[in-house]
């Protein structure tokens, strides 16, 4: 008994493996090509940048108490000697419960 036309089909399966794996290979180029765009599109947002986000987002944040504070530390009157001590004093005690 002769079975005909299985050259042919040996044929129609090696070219179906040939296009499964030009197939495989299209994909991984284009999985790649898209890997490298949204490499290109990417932005990096630094820490320091996230937390002035959330200062800005917050809604406690009040630009006129920020502004007082800044003009007090350059004109030296926010830090006195007697609010060093002062601020001294208290973290002592809370360290040493009180005893000095």
């Amino acid at each position: 008994m002769r079975i005909s036309g299985y050259g042919e089909f040996q044929q129609v399966r090696k070219l179906a493996q040939r296009d499964d794996a030009q197939l495989k290979e299209n994909a991984e180029k284009a999985e790649k090509a898209e890997s490298e765009a949204a490499a290109a599109d990417s932005v990096l947002i630094s820490p320091e940048t996230r937390r002035k986000a959330k200062l800005r987002q917050a809604s406690d944040f009040r630009q006129e108490k920020v502004d007082d504070v800044k003009s007090r530390l350059e004109a030296g009157s926010l830090v006195t000697p007697e609010t060093l001590a002062s601020g001294a004093r208290k973290m002592l005690d809370s360290l040493y419960g009180g005893y000095l």
